[in-house]
């Protein structure tokens, strides 16, 4: 049992707890009293806000906990539709490969690179047979096939998704690369020097330095002094010579009759009778012979007769203007002939006495 009595000078309040046993007081000032009371108001104020902030805790976990679960239904929808369309990519990625590595090959021939792969014409055939059954991508196949077509000059009409009709056309085409690979490796063509203009053209001109009027059997292109000079078409120097004219000059002879020249170099690189392939350096340009300043004169001539080397010059790999510009040449005898060359195969002369 205990007991609260105040003094009689109310200065200090006196406790007595008894059990059964003993009794005890204690005796403690009206401070200390004061300062209990306040701190257990205190301790009391702080459980009561720990709770609030503890209740609005457990609404924002609840709430967390909700918007979590949302997210977690939504990614896994996202993984389902993304696991259909993993599959359905995975279908398709074996075959648009293989349209990618093909029409590479094509674009490769067409222009991007003028090597010629020699089974060409067998896999272009296993483009058409392999698209068979794939509509869709024979489809597109087809457009791509006549955006080359366009490129290379020949009839871009599209046609029927039907693998023969494909494959016809894929054949031509290949007909078609091989034979300009034939006609640009072996008849000139493209500017032997970097291009900076023409000073001076083909045909009738007055003489820079005589002032007389004579026939230009060349181009004069304008070039700084050692510039690079490259062979316009593979041949072989059948002359490296100079002379008071032309100064320091070659002359290389291409198949099928043609024949490039060229003057007034600085230096030359090649001699006569070497074996040379289109884009080769053959010289440097320069100011030798009778010039009025460094350029290149050019020369393109067929069977001995002087061509305008303009339409040489600016003949690129998928024109046909040249075939019309320069009226001089059997452009029909020579491309039937070009053509059986890529179709029939080698014939042995010894195969000859054997028929």
């Amino acid at each position: 049992m205990s007991k609260l009595r105040e003094n009689k000078n109310n200065q200090h309040y006196l406790i007595t707890i008894s059990d059964l046993t003993r009794t005890r007081h204690f005796r403690i000032s009206k401070r200390f009293k004061s300062f209990i009371i306040a701190a257990s108001a205190l301790l009391a104020l702080a459980l009561i806000t720990s709770n609030i902030i503890v209740f609005n805790q457990q609404d924002t976990i609840l709430s967390a906990k909700d918007l979590n679960t949302s997210l977690e239904d939504h990614v896994v929808d996202i993984s389902e539709k993304n696991s259909n369309l993993s599959e359905v990519l995975q279908r398709h990625s074996k075959t648009l490969t293989n349209i990618s590595e093909q029409i590479a090959n094509i674009e490769q021939i067409s222009g991007v690179n003028s090597n010629i792969n020699s089974s060409i014409t067998e896999r272009l055939m296993e483009i058409s047979n392999y698209y068979n059954a794939k509509e869709d991508d024979f489809n597109a196949l087809d457009d791509r096939v006549v955006q080359i077509e366009s490129t290379m000059g020949m009839a871009a009409s599209k046609s029927s998704t039907e693998s023969e009709a494909i494959a016809k056309r894929i054949e031509l085409l290949t007909i078609n690369v091989n034979q300009e690979k034939i006609l640009h490796d072996n008849i000139p063509n493209g500017y032997p020097i970097r291009n900076l203009g023409i000073t001076s053209k083909f045909g009738k001109r007055r003489h820079p330095i005589t002032k007389q009027k004579s026939f230009h059997n060349g181009l004069d292109l304008r070039a700084k002094l050692n510039t690079n000079v490259y062979a316009t078409a593979d041949g072989i120097v059948r002359d490296a010579s100079r002379d008071k004219f032309s100064g320091k000059r070659l002359m290389i002879a291409h198949n099928f009759g043609f024949e490039t020249r060229y003057a007034h170099l600085d230096k030359m690189t090649v001699e006569r009778g070497d074996i040379v392939q289109k884009g080769d350096l053959i010289g440097l340009s320069g100011n030798s012979g009778r010039s009025s300043g460094p350029h290149l004169h050019y020369e393109v001539r067929y069977l001995g007769r002087s061509l305008d080397p303009e339409h040489f010059v600016k003949w690129e790999f998928g024109s046909n203007d040249i075939f019309t510009n320069v009226r001089e040449i059997k452009w029909d005898s020579l491309i039937s002939l070009i053509n059986k060359q890529i179709t029939r195969p080698t014939l042995q002369l010894s195969q000859l006495e054997q028929q």
